[in-house]
């Protein structure tokens, strides 16, 4: 059986908007799930004192906002907020708090491209693939110093997001940088399919014989699309 969540509060007349992560939350509960589910996307500028007023007079629930402005004084402004929040609200099962609480302590210690590259995926985690593309695309201005591995996950991702919106070529530039960089098999494989998209068939064979050390990346590609086929025909 699931978790029950006791309704607190009221619904607001107006949501409260948290710009960075362009999501709406309309009372404490959906507050509650946006902080659990997003705390790597936290800091000091999402939760503040517009955050605390809105608390108090759309959600009506001013002891909570007592107590939230009260821990925003606090060393670890974050942490306190967001414990403040689970406590009065019962939202989460102390596992699941104690798990929030240590995203939060390792966001902490994130470096600027970190946080940035956690609000892309959080863009493309949620379907949201052009606003996930301008956060990438912030951190390929300047790649200069950028560890290789860190910026292949970022081109991976950002393929990732050019796929989802069909720009297939585009897409397969990405990939195939972040294969260069990390050489791992998901971004060549990945590499494949959107130049198989891009290409057609006959020009895709053709377009292989150019990358001779991709040829195991490309028969495990092959295999995918075999069993995928054969799922589709199963179907009734």
């Amino acid at each position: 059986m699931g978790r029950v969540y006791l309704c607190l509060g009221k619904n607001a007349e107006v949501p409260y908007y948290f710009e960075r992560a362009r999501a709406h939350v309309w009372n404490i509960e959906e507050l509650c799930y946006f902080v659990r589910e997003n705390a790597w996307l936290l800091e000091g500028t999402l939760l503040g004192k517009e955050l605390v007023e809105w608390v108090e007079k759309q959600c009506r629930l001013p002891e909570l906002a007592r107590l939230l402005q009260t821990a925003l004084k606090k060393d670890s402004p974050v942490t306190a907020f967001v414990d403040v929040l689970f406590r009065y609200t019962g939202y989460c099962s102390p596992e699941d708090a104690i798990q929030v609480e240590k995203v939060l302590k390792l966001n902490a210690c994130s470096s600027a491209l970190e946080k940035t590259k956690a609000r892309g995926d959080y863009f493309l985690g949620n379907a949201k693939y052009v606003l996930a593309l301008y956060e990438y695309g912030e951190l390929l201005r300047e790649t200069k110093g950028m560890e290789p591995g860190f910026l292949g996950k970022v081109y991976h991702n950002r393929g990732v997001a050019l796929a989802r919106l069909f720009l297939f070529e585009r897409a397969a530039a990405s990939f195939e940088q972040a294969w260069k960089l990390t050489k791992r098999q998901v971004s060549a494989q990945q590499f494949l399919a959107a130049k198989r998209l891009a290409l057609g068939e006959t020009q895709y064979v053709a377009f292989l014989t150019d990358y001779p050390d991709l040829y195991e990346a490309s028969l495990a590609l092959e295999e995918q699309m075999q069993i995928g086929r054969a799922s589709c025909r199963e179907r009734v």
